[in-house]
Parts: structure tokens; C-alpha cells; sequence
């Protein structure tokens, strides 16, 4: 799965999916809004680590981008990790949930993986 160059209004995760799926693009984009609305942030934060994961679609270079499944399965792990947050399970010590620093965490591993593959400094 790429990213999709043509078929994109924000960053091209959603016409990426819809190619890969065959789905429509809008119900991709309609399905993260609206999760992203509902989970408080939670898919706001999965769409970004799709956009960091998944190659830009280029016709000048080939190349390999990331697996359908592992891009669905990051989905399903935003949706996991937003129904244990729904169910309390994510408590800390203090009583405050875990689910931010999840998801922080989460990004910062993804940042630093991706600047660690591209060769890029880390200033």
C-alpha cells in the first residue's frame, strides 16, 4: 500500500486505503473523521502514524510500500486500544488514563524508526 498522490486531500492515507481495498476514498475519509471524533483523538492519532508508515506513491521511483494488512492492523490496534480505553482497563496508579501516553509513545517509536530508516539526523 502507498499513499495515493492523485486521489488525496490531505495527506493521501485515505485514497491509498481505498486503492488497496477497493473501497471509496470518501468512506475512508468519512469513517476517520467520524472515528476520530468519537475516540477523542485516538484515530486522529493512527491517521498520523499511517502518514509517517505508508511510502508517497511515486511514478518516478518503485517502490515497496507497506502491507494492506499491516496498515489495517494498525487500525485495528487504534480501535483496541480506544474500546480498553471506553472500558476503563487503562487506569494509572493516580487514577488517570493511559491511553495518551500510549499513543505519544507510540508516535515517538514511529518518528524515531522512521528517522533511523530514512538515514535523517535526530536533532
Amino acid at each position: 500500500m502507498t499513499r495515493s498522490f492523485a486521489n488525496r486531500v490531505f495527506a493521501g492515507v485515505c485514497g491509498g486505503l481505498a486503492r488497496s481495498t477497493r473501497l471509496n476514498a470518501w468512506l475512508w475519509r468519512i469513517l476517520f473523521a467520524a472515528l476520530a471524533v468519537a475516540s477523542q483523538g485516538v484515530f486522529l492519532v493512527v491517521y498520523l502514524i499511517l502518514w509517517w508508515l505508508v511510502p508517497q506513491e511515486s511514478l518516478a521511483v518503485r517502490r515497496r510500500g507497506l502491507p494492506l494488512i499491516l496498515a489495517l492492523l494498525i487500525i485495528a490496534a487504534g480501535a483496541a486500544l480506544w474500546f480498553v480505553e471506553l472500558r476503563g482497563l487503562l487506569p494509572a496508579p493516580a487514577g488517570m488514563s493511559l491511553l495518551w501516553p500510549i499513543l505519544l509513545a507510540a508516535l515517538a517509536l514511529v518518528y524515531f524508526l522512521k528517522q533511523i530508516r530514512s538515514g535523517g539526523a535526530i536533532a
